[in-house]
């Protein structure tokens, strides 16, 4: 089973979208081979685009295998940090007990921490990176909670179509 199988595209698009307008990630639909079905269509901030037009694509790419396998084998949602230091969570979606993908966001940063700048700018090869490292936003606990809850509810919807 396909997640257009379950809901049309432009669903799926909706909840990636909704994903950042609500809560400020950068928002996404995975299939279950890992691929992103759908994206939002804003960016969390300046450096992810930045990080995934350049070499250092492997920081969003390692992220999301490795969360992935965790949150498929858990049947829960995860959240952890990418290499680059954003907060990524992941919501698996099953139907009728099979895997059919996951659910989830990334590209913000956690309550009371900063971006390494010394670390961003040797992963993007650049030496000034201030003009980008000003967009990083940190989000609150709460709001992150909200965010995986959001996931959670959009998942149950997903188990029990």
């Amino acid at each position: 089973m396909e997640l257009t199988d379950i809901m049309p595209l432009e669903s799926w698009k909706s909840i990636a979208d909704q994903i950042h307008d609500k809560f400020g990630f950068n928002g996404a639909v995975y299939k279950k081979d890992n691929f992103i079905l759908v994206k939002s269509d804003g960016w969390a901030n300046q450096v992810c685009p930045a990080i995934k037009a350049g070499d250092s694509v492997v920081v969003c790419s390692s992220a999301q295998q490795r969360l992935a396998k965790i949150a498929q084998e858990k049947k829960d949602c995860v959240v952890d940090e990418c290499d680059a230091g954003f907060i990524k969570f992941l919501m698996p979606l099953y139907a009728s007990n099979e895997f059919v993908g996951l659910i989830g966001g990334c590209g913000c940063l956690a309550e009371k921490t900063e971006m390494d700048a010394f670390h961003l700018s040797k992963l993007l090869k650049q030496q000034d990176i201030s003009d980008i490292i000003g967009t990083t936003k940190s989000i609150p606990g709460v709001l992150l909670e909200e965010a995986i809850q959001f996931a959670r509810q959009k998942a149950r919807w997903v188990v029990t179509a």
